[in-house]
């Protein structure tokens, strides 16, 4: 009997969510399409590109929308049980409303795990493919020149760490560049110049200073033009689009966090990003203690209620959101309240939700 009511519960949940998530995904699609519109045939781009594009696309659309997915699909699957009187039923059978939630909350509890795995493995795969048909197929930014790529921080062979201010990848030209050499965590040497230019196979520094840690004090040396012969990387590695922090993984931000902090260059936003990673696929975990008490009141069902109370949830998690990250960002908050804060929030909110609900 509870076996297949747990499946009952399971199934309506399940085809909500697909529904939502198709619902969702295919609004924003056409709202994106509509905003690029102009853009696509300014370019020339092809329908081919076009399609793989917004093909790249889906996975970013359901790693930010499926908290709001969930929220509308327990809503309304729970909802409709409530408006047909079958919550009613299970409760006048003995089903408290902590048993009829324990199936939901446990297949949400896996899809948050899914959730961070998706964000992890399959979503950056999809974000880099997007970003070069974006990039290099339907911008054309890869056949323009003067293309200006600003604070890029990349790890090379042979223990080097660059950091430049700008580069310009039409001229191959990076300035206020700093270039370190690292052997097993341990700053050797760093050179840091006004220029750092790519020409006839080597990179040129003007105009800078020379430190070498490698001896028992300090060496240091000025310098009008230095070649750096012993870096092997080439100005393409550079001009690979590096992608925003959120489209990273979590362990390829925090390889990149790495890098930023051997440089010395800020990395308060990056780490307020890495810890959100963690805290935001359990996002769907979460809404789901506000939406079961909330949707099996009978006055609170309803196709029409389910959108507002989603909305409006939707809505107030955002608002919140974007406020503690821009604390954390600023350092007013640590980057694991800023990221964890919300959460904590409205778990809080759902617990006094189910204490105060019919059981």
């Amino acid at each position: 009997m509870i076996k297949r009511l747990d499946r009952y519960l399971l199934w309506r949940f399940i085809l909500s969510l697909i529904v939502a998530v198709g619902t969702i995904t295919l609004i924003a699609l056409i709202v994106d399409l509509i905003e690029n519109l102009e853009r696509i045939v300014d370019n020339a781009a092809t329908l081919k590109d076009v399609v793989l594009y917004y093909v790249y696309f889906i996975p970013w659309i359901y790693k930010i929308t499926i908290p709001a997915s969930v929220l509308l699909a327990g809503l309304f699957s729970i909802g409709l049980l409530a408006k047909n009187n079958e919550i009613l039923a299970m409760k006048a059978a003995g089903v408290s409303l902590y048993r009829i939630a324990m199936p939901l909350l446990i297949f949400t509890f896996f899809l948050s795990c899914f959730n961070f795995y998706f964000n992890e493995e399959l979503l950056p795969i999809a974000t880099k493919e997007r970003n070069r048909i974006k990039h290099g197929e339907i911008e054309k930014k890869d056949q323009r020149k003067g293309q200006i790529l600003y604070n890029l921080s990349k790890q090379g062979a042979g223990g080097y760490i660059y950091h430049f201010e700008l580069f310009k990848t039409g001229r191959k030209e990076a300035k206020n560049a700093l270039v370190q050499r690292f052997e097993n965590d341990t700053l050797m040497e760093s050179y840091r110049a006004e220029w750092m230019r790519f020409s006839n196979g080597q990179w040129h520094m003007i105009n800078g200073v020379h430190r070498d840690f490698s001896g028992n004090r300090e060496r240091f040396f000025k310098f009008d033009s230095l070649i750096l012969a012993s870096c092997k990387e080439r100005p393409e590695e550079f001009e690979k689009y590096r992608g925003k922090p959120e489209d990273m993984g979590y362990r390829e931000l925090e390889g990149y966090i790495g890098i930023l902090k051997k440089t010395g260059a800020p990395f308060a936003r990056e780490l307020v990003d890495l810890r959100t990673k963690l805290s935001f696929p359990f996002t769907s975990f979460i809404v789901m203690f506000i939406c079961i008490p909330m949707a099996s009141n009978p006055s609170r069902s309803g196709v029409a209620m389910s959108f507002a109370i989603a909305a409006g949830v939707s809505l107030l998690y955002f608002v919140i959101f974007k406020v503690t990250q821009s604390f954390g960002y600023s350092g007013k908050l640590p980057p694991d309240m800023a990221a964890w804060s919300i959460n904590v929030l409205f778990f809080i909110i759902g617990i006094f939700f189910f204490i105060r609900s019919h059981k």
